[in-house]
């Protein structure tokens, strides 16, 4: 059947299932990229990937995101006030440290090891880029060593939830020498092509 004689809702799935075939083949890509570049180092990293299942009938297409990868500490330099991250808010107002939006309304926004500064308190916040309210699912990591050298075991934690959606975010460590912070969040229901996503992390220190 030609694409012109199809209806509204099959050519939505269509579309669904174009676009999850070039997100997997893209996700394919970077996967052997990793792979080949892991090898190289001794080892593997895991990536985000996203996958879709359309049923036939067409009532509910779900998103599954893989946890995203904990951060590596491994030959990074200790973090200094001003490596990557803005100074503390001098006032009662945030400060944006990073932001990333997803290339595409069903992929995944994603933040990879975005470093941190000892003694400043982090929030990680999930909006859709217009604005509207999108369940969400997804999942964030951050890994620290200590000034004396402890190092933090790296914790993945999985959320879910409603844009806008928030995240408090404390270092593992009292005293982080090296501290890293990686997220990734998309939309759990694909049916109706919902927006893009964008991920924030905000220099909170000093607010309330």
């Amino acid at each position: 059947m030609a694409f012109s004689q199809m209806n509204s809702r099959e050519r939505t799935i269509v579309i669904v299932l174009g676009i999850v075939i070039l997100i997997a083949l893209v996700g394919i890509g970077v996967l052997a990229a990793r792979l080949i570049a892991g090898n190289g180092n001794g080892g593997e990293e895991a990536i985000n990937v996203v996958t879709a299942t359309v049923p036939a009938s067409g009532d509910q297409v779900e998103a599954t995101i893989t946890p995203v990868a904990p951060p590596s500490l491994e030959g990074a330099p200790a973090a200094s006030e001003g490596d990557q991250a803005p100074p503390a808010p001098s006032g009662s107002e945030p400060v944006v440290v990073v932001r990333a939006e997803s290339p595409g309304p069903i992929a995944p926004a994603i933040i990879p090891e975005q470093t941190l500064a000892a003694g400043h308190r982090y929030r990680i916040e999930i909006t859709a880029v217009d604005g509207s309210e999108v369940t969400i699912e997804g999942s964030w990591s951050q890994a620290a060593t200590s000034a004396s050298g402890e190092a933090a075991a790296p914790q993945i934690e999985f959320f879910e939830g409603t844009t806008p959606y928030e995240i408090a975010v404390e270092a593992p460590v009292a005293d982080p020498a090296n501290w890293r912070l990686s997220v990734s969040a998309g939309p759990s229901d694909l049916l109706g092509q919902p927006p893009a996503l964008a991920i924030t992390i905000w220099d909170v220190t000093g607010t309330p």
